[in-house]
């Protein structure tokens, strides 16, 4: 899953691509620490809900039962 972290902040606008959920919410949460206006998006620049990327990344994470 190919996803863009965007934002627009103090230093002028930000676009990351990431490979990896957690990563991107990692981004996200710390470009907001710093005064940006943080975002994730797909490749066809629909906003991803934050909320539903964790969840999704917490269900991966949980152990698979037999």
């Amino acid at each position: 899953m190919s996803i863009i972290v965007k934002a627009e902040g103090p230093s002028g606008p930000a676009k990351i691509h990431s490979n990896d959920p957690k990563h991107a919410l990692g981004l996200v949460q710390y470009l907001r620490t710093i005064g940006y206006n943080a975002w994730i998006e797909d490749t066809s620049g629909n906003e991803i809900d934050e909320k539903a990327l964790k969840t999704a990344i917490a269900g991966d994470a949980a152990p698979s039962l037999p």
